[in-house]
């Protein structure tokens, strides 16, 4: 009886100590404060707010995005950027880390490199190395080493050949299974347990659309 007590209160706790977070993209503009005050109050977390779309342009409302976040109380908030495959991969990031020092959005936050299958070349070579320079000059401009990789099997071995250079790096990873848990993982690309998952494609609400991600 005790035993089976126990083993309700570690169920009870593993779900309190996960959470939910959500990202967003430059289309959502900027969401006002009511409406992340209202995620927040439905049991959101954290969140990923874009930086850069793929044809390389910066996110404009992205300062004052990250103002409402933090006045709305959603203080674990991380950026991600999704290259221009057709630019030079060092150029690109120096701009847009630059841009995000310059709008005081950098603080201790994560930077994590969209990486899906979105008009890359046929060279799994070509494209590690456009990575790895991408990841370098992230960690050149924002010191400490706080990038991470936003991928999913599909896109990493169609793009990569399935690599493991990157495998010490954080891992978000895409399934759209609804699901809040990592019981549907596929080790890929040397990552053998992921950090965040992507669970639930873009959705309405609260005044605004979001994707759904899961943090145990």
């Amino acid at each position: 009886m005790k035993l089976k007590l126990l083993l309700i209160i570690l169920l009870i706790l593993k779900i309190t100590l996960a959470t939910r977070g959500f990202d967003f993209s430059y289309f959502q503009g900027t969401p006002s404060v009511t409406d992340l005050k209202c995620l927040k109050n439905d049991g959101f977390d954290f969140g990923f707010v874009q930086a850069q779309r793929s044809n390389g342009e910066y996110n404009p409302y992205i300062k004052q995005v990250f103002k409402n976040l933090r006045e709305a109380g959603l203080k674990y908030v991380d950026v991600y950027i999704f290259p221009n495959v057709k630019e030079d991969a060092r150029g690109q990031i120096y701009k847009t880390i630059s841009k995000l020092k310059e709008d005081g959005v950098l603080t201790d936050n994560m930077v994590w490199l969209d990486i899906e299958k979105y008009e890359w070349p046929s060279s799994h070579t070509t494209n590690i190395k456009f990575i790895e320079e991408m990841i370098d000059e992230v960690e050149n401009q924002y010191k400490g080493g706080k990038v991470a990789i936003y991928s999913s099997k599909y896109s990493w071995d169609a793009i990569t050949g399935g690599t493991t250079k990157f495998k010490d790096y954080q891992l978000w990873y895409a399934h759209y299974d609804n699901n809040e848990s990592f019981s549907d993982f596929e080790p890929f690309g040397g990552w053998t347990k992921p950090n965040i998952k992507q669970y639930k494609d873009t959705t309405s609400i609260c005044g605004t659309s979001i994707d759904y991600d899961y943090y145990p």
